[in-house]
């Protein structure tokens, strides 16, 4: 059964130089990779995924149901991770490599994906000390 899975490696601190909320949503960085199934749509090195689960969170709750085109502060290109519905589901791809993208999935793989993307950066941003409620938000 494929599935889809935004994953990261371990976060990385060492950009990390001041205690706002920009700062640690552009400071801290991990290799995020996002797989169809075994196969791997996209993969970034020194991304931005505190940023990421920040764009996906206020996605999640202001208008879930349209299309995200991340805008980070990282990246002259919108679009570094982008989640559109197309005729046969939603598709995760990248500006960065335009001859990949995800099979198309339901709303709920999608949502759980998300969902479980974002919790794990909560629980590494915890794991560093930091609350992720004051980064991230409710």
């Amino acid at each position: 059964m494929n599935d889809l899975l935004m994953n990261y490696d371990a976060l990385n601190s060492g950009e990390l130089s001041g205690k706002t909320q920009a700062d640690y949503l552009v400071s801290l960085e991990a290799t995020l990779s996002v797989w169809d199934g075994e196969t791997m749509v996209y993969e970034e090195p020194n991304f931005p995924v505190v940023e990421l689960a920040w764009s996906l969170r206020r996605w999640l709750e202001t208008n879930g149901r349209d299309d995200f085109v991340f805008e980070s502060m990282s990246f002259e290109e919108a679009g570094s991770v982008s989640i559109r519905r197309g005729a046969f589901g939603w598709v995760v791809s990248s500006v960065f490599a335009l001859a990949s993208a995800s099979s198309p999935y339901g709303w709920a793989v999608v949502h759980r994906s998300v969902v479980s993307f974002i919790d794990r950066v909560e629980d590494d941003l915890i794991a560093i000390g930091v609350d992720p409620v004051e980064i991230l938000g409710p």
